[in-house]
């Protein structure tokens, strides 16, 4: 049976939070998009509180996410906040959800006690997806890395010189994907002045991939030393990169087979069961 003495204030409660954060979100839209926000609705609610009450777990942890988060987006202090935010969206919402229910219903108080405790596992399942992000974000740099490489091996062999062949097979890929992004932040850095050697351990870094951080050693060892042969290297770099890219393929194909086997079985016990309804009925009877 719902209940209007608490249920109005339970509303206004979440209204005037709304009215009090709508402008949090100005100035940070891009920043909100990039991070793939759940419910932006709630963006302006969740970076209010994330101001309000700033969530610390020690110096370990809050290094742990920073690393995270400037490996994803390249910078900290606005992806920390926009990721706290998220973190008081999602737990925004469940208790929103939780509550209504709880007026509406007899579960009332079974019902507030979850919404309580609703925080804990959201802020763990927030950071959680943080590792998700970087996985994906991994995988989608090795299977790039094979095309990339055998593309500067071709473009270097036409005759191209090593920065105008990244610089085309950047523009022709685009800054969708991870690696032509990366590579399209070494090229910027490059271009403001910064040292070809921090521009590319930077990019190793960022990527965090033991095949990036040896294409990034031998383009160094081509630029200190000199070396005619980089598209050669470049192309048996690229050889093994395509092995590691079919592993990825081959265990993308295992997940996938692993995945459908519950709807597999879902889909047997149905069909068992409408097979076999009328002949256990008819036996009955």
């Amino acid at each position: 049976m719902l209940r209007p003495f608490l249920v109005f204030p339970f509303l206004a409660a979440f209204i005037c939070l709304y009215l009090l954060s709508r402008k949090h979100s100005e100035g940070l839209e891009d920043v909100i998009a990039w991070y793939g926000f759940r419910i932006t609705l709630l963006a302006p609610a969740g970076l209010y509180l994330a101001g309000k009450f700033p969530v610390t777990l020690g110096a370990a942890y809050e290094r742990r996410i920073k690393d995270r988060l400037a490996q994803l987006y390249g910078q900290i202090d606005d992806y920390s906040r926009v990721h706290l935010a998220q973190k008081y969206a999602l737990a925004l919402a469940f208790v929103f959800v939780l509550g209504i229910l709880g007026l509406m219903g007899r579960g009332d108080a079974v019902l507030f006690i979850y919404a309580l405790f609703i925080p804990l596992p959201v802020f763990y399942l927030t950071d959680r997806e943080l590792e998700k992000k970087i996985e994906q974000r991994k995988r989608s740099i090795l299977i790039d890395l094979p095309t990339f490489l055998n593309t500067i091996s071709l473009l270097l062999g036409a005759g191209m010189t090593y920065t105008s062949s990244v610089e085309k097979a950047v523009a022709d890929a685009g800054p969708g994907r991870p690696l032509y992004r990366e590579l399209q932040v070494t090229l910027s850095e490059m271009q403001s002045g910064s040292p070809v050697s921090r521009a590319y351990q930077d990019l190793s870094r960022r990527c965090g991939i033991p095949e990036i951080t040896r294409f990034a050693s031998t383009v160094l060892q081509n630029i200190n030393l000199g070396s005619a042969d980089l598209a050669h290297v470049l192309s048996l770099l690229s050889q093994e990169c395509w092995q590691k890219r079919k592993e990825i393929a081959r265990k993308q194909g295992e997940e996938a087979s692993a995945k459908l086997v519950f709807p597999m079985v879902m889909i047997f016990v149905a069909v068992s069961i409408i097979v076999l309804a009328p002949a256990i009925m008819a036996m009955s009877s």
